[in-house]
């Protein structure tokens, strides 16, 4: 009886070593990371505007196992439709980001955060700007192409203005150092 609690006890050990050992390979990504892509603005802002690009930049660490916290700075440009001017976005966004174990090459990943972003827009001469509390949420995956870490992803983001939100789709691809 002592013998099989121990075998018992023994074999739940090893379990939880190599349990913890698992856990921590599936850490949260980490790093620097500058992105590029295009952006469909949505909503109200999509009758009246061009499609976008964005570029940014960001820097991502682990809390804890596959939980992460990223820092987004992000700038994108839309051109208005049927007008000389254009719609310009420069702001940042704190995420918490979640890595899915698949056991496989693709690393997809879910993140969700909040931020400040300042819209400007410029019409014939003319121009106007403010400053918001914005959100975004998406989806991405990590993966190697020889020796670079790219990721790509799609994310919603909503900056909530006065007269309502101004709302878009950035779909970027990047590398991470």
């Amino acid at each position: 009886m002592f013998a099989r609690a121990f075998r018992g006890t023994l074999a739940a050990a090893a379990l939880l070593v190599a349990v913890s050992a698992t856990s921590q390979a599936q850490e949260a990504t980490k790093g620097f990371g500058l992105t590029g892509g295009i952006a469909l603005p949505m909503g109200d802002f999509g009758e009246g505007s061009d499609l976008g690009f964005h570029v940014g930049g960001q820097y991502q660490m682990p809390l804890s196992g596959q939980l992460g916290l990223r820092l987004n700075a992000d700038w994108g440009r839309y051109g208005i439709t049927d007008l000389d001017g254009s719609t310009t976005l420069l702001g940042g966004v704190v995420n918490i980001t979640y890595d899915i174990n698949t056991g496989t090459g693709l690393m997809p990943y879910v993140f969700g955060g909040i931020g400040y972003y300042n819209t400007s827009v410029e019409v014939g001469g003319l121009s106007g700007d403010a400053s918001d509390l914005a959100f975004n949420f998406g989806a991405g995956y990590n993966f190697k192409m020889g020796n670079a870490n790219l990721f790509t992803e799609i994310r919603y983001l909503s900056i909530q203005g006065d007269g309502g939100s101004l709302n878009t789709l950035p779909i970027v691809i990047g590398i991470r150092f």
